[in-house]
Order: structure tokens, then C-alpha cells, then sequence
């Protein structure tokens, strides 16, 4: 027979264990409900828990009491696929930054997934009190934001620079592109995007603007 009345390390291993499958599990089950959701999202905007658990082969109770209400759940949806699709880049350099978060978000909404995530991130079709652009975007505008407190600290812009009002000018042309104009993206625009916004929060009155191209124009004077 084996003496194992020593043996210390196999109860706290096998603890271990069971965590790491309990943790896996819940991980498991996280992803396929915000896959259900991205999928449902796509199809038909208007759904319900419900139709989520259904696709995701969970409980309905479990996702109610994760995420409580659907708002919620396409919250975390869209801001989970936003971050591996769209990354906070970290080049080294603001202009490095702002072009290669741009040129993913082109080639994101370009996406029928991305579209369709960029709708629902702009309306919500419930017209529920709790609003999926109002918990989404104050998120995702602060994570944006770090490009340009990034600049600040590396001395390539005053701290006097508007942050906030730099991110939304960095990120509305793309979003108003492809929810109103409808015109295309270019192989172009996020370059010329990127210098136009470094312009603003690298003022030099005596430099030129940037060249917006055929779909823009100026104002008059």
C-alpha cells in the first residue's frame, strides 16, 4: 500500500485543476454567448435573451444573471470584438498610432460584421432608457484617448491638447462614412485622416492644411 498521508501537494493540485476547468468552462460559455449575440446582431438587430441561449446552448438564467439586461450583453459583445479587431497600437510614435488604429478600423467597417457593429453601436432598435451607444462609447473613446496621452508624455504635443475632441475627430469621418454618406473608403483615408487630426493638435498657422481629397471641400474664405 502507498502512504499518502503526507503526500501535501496532490489536494491543493487537484483544487488547481478544478479551477482552471471551472474558470475554462466559464470562459467557454462567455464566448459562445457573445458569439451568439454578434450573430443575431447581424441578422436581425431586434432580438432577445432568450434567442442568445438558444443559439449559445446555455441557460437563459445564466446570461440574465451575467450581463442582466440585453443592452448590456451587446455592450460587451461589441466592445470584446472591438478589441481584437481594433487594438489601442502602440508604434512608438503618434502619427505611427493613429494610422495603424485607422487603417484596422477601414478595414474592420469595411467588414459585414463591422458594419453591422457599427449600426448597433450608433442606434439602439429597443429604445431603451439604457442605450447601447451611451455605455459603449465613453469606453471606447477613453481607450482611444490613450494614443494621444501617450504623444503627451512623449513631448510630441502640448499637454494643452484637447484629448477628447481630438478622439472624436479621429474617429467620427469613419463612422460618418459609413452610417450616412455611404461614400468609400480609400485606400488613402486613414493617412490623410491622421495628418489632418495631428494638425489640429499640433497647430502651425503658417502650414498648409492637408490634402482631403475630391469627396471634401472647403469652406468658402
Amino acid at each position: 500500500l502507498v502512504d499518502r498521508s503526507s503526500d501535501t501537494t496532490q489536494p491543493s493540485q487537484e483544487a488547481s485543476t478544478r479551477r482552471r476547468r471551472m474558470g475554462g468552462r466559464s470562459a467557454r460559455v462567455r464566448a459562445a454567448v457573445l458569439e451568439a449575440t454578434l450573430g443575431l446582431l447581424i441578422e436581425q438587430e431586434a432580438f432577445s435573451i432568450p434567442q442568445v441561449a438558444l443559439r449559445a446552448g446555455v441557460h437563459e438564467t445564466s446570461i440574465y444573471r451575467r450581463w442582466g439586461t440585453r443592452e448590456a450583453l451587446i455592450v460587451d459583445a461589441i466592445a470584446s470584438r472591438m478589441i481584437e479587431e481594433i487594438p489601442v497600437p502602440d508604434t512608438g510614435t503618434l502619427r505611427g498610432d493613429l494610422v495603424a488604429l485607422l487603417e484596422r478600423s477601414v478595414a474592420f467597417q469595411s467588414s459585414p460584421i463591422g458594419r453591422q457593429m457599427m449600426r448597433a453601436s450608433a442606434i439602439d432598435p429597443s429604445g431603451r432608457e439604457l442605450d447601447v451607444r451611451r455605455a459603449y462609447w465613453p469606453e471606447r473613446l477613453r481607450k482611444v484617448g490613450v494614443i494621444f496621452e501617450r504623444a503627451i508624455a512623449r513631448g510630441e504635443i502640448p499637454p494643452s491638447a484637447d484629448v477628447a475632441l481630438a478622439t472624436e475627430l479621429l474617429i467620427a469621418p469613419l463612422h460618418f462614412r459609413a452610417l450616412v454618406s455611404h461614400e468609400p473608403f480609400d485606400d488613402r483615408l486613414a493617412e490623410r485622416l491622421a495628418d489632418f487630426v495631428l494638425r489640429g493638435v499640433r497647430p502651425s498657422p503658417s502650414a498648409p492644411l492637408p490634402e482631403l481629397g475630391e469627396g471634401w471641400r472647403r469652406a468658402p474664405g
